[in-house]
């Protein structure tokens, strides 16, 4: 197992559940009604905004790969089922909030868009991707032979 990639993996799951926390903890305290980076407005999930299903999933992420790291658990296919359904998750809520307005406003959603507007949802997925993309690629070191 490449423990360096698996503690990216953890490191990053780690800094998605506290990024995931402070804006689930900022809608029960005081509910964004402006989108941007520490908000979650428009869509609600049985009553919820996705903020609290994001966290749920970084927990997850944290704790598996936590164990995998740190206690040498052989978890690496509940690592990786968990991944991508942080990115098919993530994914839809970036594709209700960001690209379905983009598609139907066209131009004049471009005249208005700031990076600063970006729902929290869209930096969760690009973190759940690069978990992916880490926990498909963790395999053990190969052993150079040294043959003739």
């Amino acid at each position: 197992m490449n423990t360096t990639r698996l503690r990216i993996i953890f490191i990053l799951s780690t800094i998605g559940t506290l990024f995931a926390g402070t804006v689930t903890a900022k809608q029960i305290v005081a509910p964004a009604t402006e989108p941007g980076l520490l908000s979650c407005v428009g869509l609600s999930i049985l009553g919820l905004s996705p903020c609290p299903y994001g966290l749920a999933l970084f927990i997850i992420l944290a704790v598996l790969s936590g164990l995998m790291l740190y206690r040498q658990m052989k978890l690496t296919l509940w690592l990786k089922l968990s991944s991508i359904i942080g990115v098919v998750f993530s994914g839809w809520v970036v594709w209700r909030e960001l690209c379905l307005p983009a598609i139907q406003k066209g131009p004049l959603f471009w005249e208005t868009f700031s990076l600063a507007r970006v729902p929290a949802c869209a930096w969760g997925f690009l973190v759940f991707l690069a978990v992916l993309w880490l926990c498909f690629n963790l395999k053990r070191p190969s052993v150079a032979s040294n043959q003739v």
